[in-house]
């Protein structure tokens, strides 16, 4: 199977995957999914084991062939180059001309760049596109550290820890931390850094990562882009908002245009919004945690222009600013595809009186419907100490006694997860 080919196969089989074995089980869905998009095992090749960051630019600096590079622990300080992206990755024009930096540019084949397991190989980016996969096909980093991006001055500028574009990229057991940027940058064009930003093109496996106080997107999708994103760690820390610089500004997993993805066991926590599926993009939410969060926890929205699709189901949404979750949308993306919430989990939502005028974000509810599509279903969902802004919102809060008897094997199923078992909504309800 050539490179095209093999691209064309794994996203054909993810969406496939997602909507049949997305309604009858979650773990066999998650498996196939996972499976298909590290399918393709990098060809046997050359081995090189780095110490120095002059050897990793070097070895870098050509598009590569069959390389596992491995990093020896220490400190990797990048020197940056100046480049032009020939696309805007979330511009409504896209045909536009952006300048960029770069840290390493990653090209060629069946190239992986793995660190110790303990993450001490630390690289430092200095610069808006940390670690570039461009045209990578087959490719990974894994078991690495990477911090110290600097946000570009042109705002359109995609900037993150890592992007992916046209490229299969396998991103696995990375701790992906302090991408802060200048404060007056940041300032000037209001977008920080991101932890991972998949492209055109891109599809990624994003599995097993620690996500944590990055000024900007946790992860973010944007066109023709898809993953499967599982396991991860998304953690802003700061939860900065607005204008303030620090961590956790932005949505901690956004997929926008027309990006998909399953989203599936993530823990995301201490960001501005929580998950997004936004304008024609396509989301399998399944099983997340999503906690302690400024605004929304999960939001559903056309943008007044789009057709999303997808399903949200069995994820836990706790302490929430604005509304829980927010379903805008006057259609869906196919007749034939039923869009769904069922079975979540909404505690103590709402909680922030200064989002009580929906103008903001939301009606100031656990569940605010502004716009339901054609064949949406919500059902057998569980309420719990959420805030409306006013009597008239709809409200379907059980009593504690209920709420804890129906909850005991979310808790059961969340307690199996060394990643969602660490949420604070598991300590403060499912006690062992």
């Amino acid at each position: 199977m050539n490179k095209l080919r093999a691209r064309i196969a794994i996203e054909a089989f993810v969406q496939a995957v997602c909507v049949v074995f997305g309604y009858a089980s979650a773990a066999l869905s998650a498996t196939l999914v996972a499976g298909a998009l590290a399918a393709v095992p990098a060809a046997a090749g050359e081995v090189v084991d780095i110490s120095s960051v002059e050897d990793l630019e070097k070895l870098l600096f050509m598009p590569a062939h069959a390389l596992e590079i491995r990093l020896a622990p220490g400190e990797y300080h990048l020197s940056p180059r100046t480049g032009v992206d020939q696309s805007c990755g979330n511009c409504q024009e896209p045909d536009t001309l952006i300048g960029m930096t770069y840290g390493l540019h990653v090209r060629g084949d069946s190239v992986r760049i793995v660190g110790p397991a303990d993450r001490s190989a630390v690289i430092h980016t200095h610069a808006g596109y940390g670690i570039y996969f461009d045209g990578c096909i087959d490719c990974a980093i894994e078991n690495v550290s990477v911090t110290g991006g600097v946000r570009d001055e042109d705002g359109r500028a995609t900037d993150a820890a890592i992007v992916v574009r046209d490229a299969t990229v396998r991103i696995a057991g990375n701790r992906i931390f302090d991408n802060i940027g200048d404060s007056t940058v940041v300032a000037k064009t209001v977008v920080g850094i991101m932890g991972i930003c998949g492209r055109e093109n891109a599809r990624m496996a994003i599995e097993g990562n620690e996500i944590v106080r990055n000024s900007w997107d946790g992860i973010a999708l944007y066109r023709d882009a898809s993953a499967v994103i599982t396991g991860n760690v998304i953690d802003g820390v700061d939860k900065a908002r607005g204008s303030r610089i620090g961590g956790g500004r932005g949505v901690a997993i956004g997929l926008t245009w027309n990006a998909f993805a399953d989203v599936r066991g993530n823990l995301v926590k201490r960001y501005w919004k929580g998950i997004g599926v936004f304008v024609d993009a396509w989301g399998c939410v399944q099983e997340n945690v999503i906690e302690d969060i400024v605004t929304w926890g999960i939001a559903y929205w056309d943008a007044d222009k789009g057709k999303p699709a997808g399903f949200f189901e069995d994820n836990v949404i706790y302490g929430t600013g604005a509304c829980g979750a927010s379903i805008t949308c006057a259609e869906t993306s196919s007749p034939k595809l039923e869009c769904r919430f069922v079975r979540n989990v909404l505690v103590k939502t709402a909680q922030d009186p200064k989002y009580d005028d929906p103008e903001y974000y939301c009606d100031q509810t656990a569940l605010a419907v502004h716009a339901m599509p054609t064949g949406f279903v919500i059902s057998d969902n569980l309420f719990y100490d959420n805030r409306r802004a006013t009597e008239d919102l709809p409200s379907n809060d059980m009593q504690r006694e209920e709420f804890m008897e129906k909850l005991r094997p979310v808790c059961e199923r969340l307690a199996r997860s060394p990643v969602l078992g660490r949420s604070d909504f598991v300590r403060e309800f499912c006690p062992r």
